[in-house]
């Protein structure tokens, strides 16, 4: 009775202190999932989740039937979602006090090392995102092996070991954690992990992007101090659980920390991919070493410095959900206003976007297109792309223009090359519209043009300049030493400008006559010039043009 009023009592307070997950909204990842998880067959999960063979397109079957159930029942309402997930970290709590209780930890102990772990702050997302419902179902299911791989029936654990792979790659590591305690045993654990990994790295090494392990020295030093500040939390959480160091010689811990270490290896050669969530499995395998050093401290010592830990921790969450807080509702606003627009009027399955919401990624974009029009070839596309751009050669397709201040989508049509304003800025993302000829992909604040690069402008009769901001920075101008641009408005010759010093400079150009709807500008640049391994031939580097009165 009284252990069922403290559990009853620790979860009230865990929802009250994670009311604001019920605020937030879908993650970019979230969208694309759902969009294609909601249309695949049940049978093509189920095939994935017995094949033997590495996924070279990174399905992990168990997260994706979470997201086909739930997508099929709940729709757009993502409070629901929440559920699962809450119901998930309850649960590995719940398994993780059970393997201590059977460690021979104590109760107060194991009880104390659990609420650590129940509302560790850079934890936080895995119960407030579904994104992360792949990192649940892992710890679910290695604890679920850790429990079974201790019994007489420790044979059974190869198939919850199996689903915990097929449900996050991170837990290929995790027959170390067995090994700990029995190796004879956990070597049938080994043959599967060693097959998958085997696999892996071909992969690996043939793709370059930020999913690629880099095992380089490099990125012990991005990695290691990334997840270390995660899991003290900040400097004073640091200063706080340095006492413990004193016990970290003890076999118990020494061990724990072995595992939790085994489990962090892909994480710590993942230098492009840092989040404190991934902690998730890793920290299972410490915490019961954790424990074990309770046992060796006076009670009172513990509740002090977990009650510490607990208000410190509370101050990071609340800094944390700010910030995902701020993230949702942005994202929210974009995605309801996306409904309301396909309501008034039926949305076309291809078109572009213009900015994004706060933590959006195209793939994200793409996805929420899908599920909204219920198309799964709908796509949105990157106007900066030359070849995005050209499908609206000969078409109308809607641009998706998202203006974060005031959280407003506007839907505008574009036709590639069609002139709408009279100035562009580079600094903008989505000014590629009038481009016709010439132009490289924006790089951060500024385009280059090509020795010719063309583009369309809207003129009245009031515009009397030209006016273009170039960007010459010093590597060039040391290696071109002189550079000459010429500028054409409609094919007439209005201007010259020699560069041969580094700088921004802004050049107008006096109108030779008044213009009065669409021109053409082109700038030809001189001598032009190949940089070392680009095959590119570049002109000039642009960062505005447009005209002005």
């Amino acid at each position: 009775m009284k252990r069922g009023l403290v559990v009853a009592a620790l979860l009230v307070v865990f929802l009250i202190v994670n009311r604001g997950a019920f605020e937030g909204y879908f993650s970019d990842d979230d969208l694309d999932n759902l969009s294609w998880a909601t249309v695949a067959g049940v049978d093509s999960y189920m095939k994935e989740l017995v094949t033997p063979i590495f996924s070279k397109t990174n399905t992990r079957p168990t997260g994706a039937l979470y997201y086909r159930w739930t997508g099929l029942a709940f729709g757009w309402d993502f409070t629901k979602y929440l559920w699962p997930l809450f119901a998930l970290h309850w649960l590995n709590c719940g398994l993780l006090f059970c393997l201590m209780r059977r460690k021979a930890i104590g109760e107060f102990e194991a009880a104390v090392a659990t609420i650590f772990f129940m509302f560790h702050a850079a934890l936080l997302e895995a119960w407030w995102k579904p994104m992360y419902i792949f990192d649940l179902l892992a710890a679910s299911f290695c604890l679920i092996t850790w429990l079974v791989f201790g019994s007489r029936y420790w044979w059974l654990a190869l198939a919850s070991f199996w689903l915990a792979y097929k449900s996050k790659e991170v837990a290929l590591f995790f027959p170390v954690v067995l090994a700990l305690d029995n190796w004879k045993r956990a070597l049938p654990f080994f043959a599967i992990s060693a097959s998958f990994g085997l696999q892996a790295m071909p992969v690996n090494s043939q793709r370059d992007n930020v999913y690629t392990l880099r095992f380089e020295a490099q990125s012990l030093l991005t990695t290691i101090p990334f997840y270390f500040k995660q899991a003290v939390l900040n400097k004073f959480g640091a200063l706080l659980l340095s006492p413990l160091v004193w016990y970290a010689r003890q076999p118990v811990f020494l061990k724990s920390f072995a595992g939790a270490a085994a489990l962090m290896i892909p994480l710590l050669f993942l230098p492009g991919r840092l989040f404190g969530v991934y902690l998730y499995v890793p920290m299972l395998a410490l915490i019961p070493g954790l424990a074990g050093i309770l046992g060796t401290i006076s009670r009172r010592w513990v509740l002090v410095g977990i009650v510490g830990f607990l208000a410190l921790d509370y101050l990071a969450l609340k800094v944390k959900r700010k910030a995902e807080l701020a993230m949702a509702h942005e994202a929210r606003a974009y995605v309801e206003q996306l409904i309301s627009a396909n309501h008034q009027s039926r949305l076309a399955s291809t078109a572009y976007f213009e900015n994004v919401p706060l933590g959006y990624r195209l793939h994200g974009l793409t996805g929420a297109l899908r599920l909204i029009t219920k198309d799964p070839n709908a796509k949105i596309l990157n106007p900066e792309l030359e070849a995005s751009r050209l499908e609206a050669t000969d078409r109308e397709l809607p641009t998706l223009s998202w203006f974060a201040p005031k959280k407003l989508l506007s839907v505008i049509p574009h036709r590639y090359g069609e002139a709408k304003l009279s100035e562009l800025d580079f600094k903008i993302p989505a000014t590629g519209w009038q481009l016709t000829s010439g132009w490289f992909d924006r790089e951060s604040h500024f385009r280059w043009a090509a020795r010719s690069a063309r583009l369309r402008l809207l003129a009245d009769p009031r515009h009397a300049r030209l006016r273009v901001t170039y960007n010459n920075s010093p590597q060039v101008m040391k290696t071109l030493k002189q550079l000459q641009v010429e500028v054409h408005v409609n094919g007439e010759f209005i201007g010259a400008s020699n560069f041969d010093q580094p700088g921004t400079p802004s050049v107008e150009y006096r109108l030779p006559r008044k213009y009065n709807g669409q021109i053409e500008v082109e700038l030809r640049s001189l001598p032009g010039f190949r940089p070392e391994g680009d095959d590119r031939e570049l002109g000039v580097a642009v960062i505005s043009i447009g005209l002005i009165r």
